[in-house]
């Protein structure tokens, strides 16, 4: 199988690598992404906070929620919403595909 499904997509790893509350980080076009397994949910959103735009990958994982280990703002994993200060502002969040037990996410953000 090739490294992607098509232009559109980014090959992420084999869905058994990624046990719940693991994370992976993937380089995308524009901004890395953060894929996620999520008590079973695979998510994807940016890998940067709407704060100050630095990394939230390495932050504390609570289900569904991330904390941006710079400055403590809270992000849902499912919507991108920023559900504390400093962060007001989303953060993008992505389709992810699962074919062959491999996990794919999308190369561009959903649409808000």
């Amino acid at each position: 199988m090739s490294e992607s499904m098509d232009d559109n997509w980014i090959r992420v790893c084999e869905q058994r690598e990624l046990a719940v509350g693991e994370r992976r980080v993937v380089e995308g076009p524009d901004v890395d992404i953060l894929v996620v397994n999520a008590d079973g949910v695979i998510l994807a959103v940016a890998d940067e906070c709407s704060h100050q735009e630095l990394p939230i990958s390495e932050g504390p994982l609570d289900g569904d929620i991330i904390t941006c280990p710079w400055h403590n703002a809270e992000f849902c994993l499912r919507d991108g919403e920023a559900l504390s200060a400093p962060a007001y502002e989303p953060i993008d969040c992505y389709d992810v595909r699962v074919e062959n037990d491999t996990i794919f996410v999308a190369k561009t953000p959903r649409d808000s």
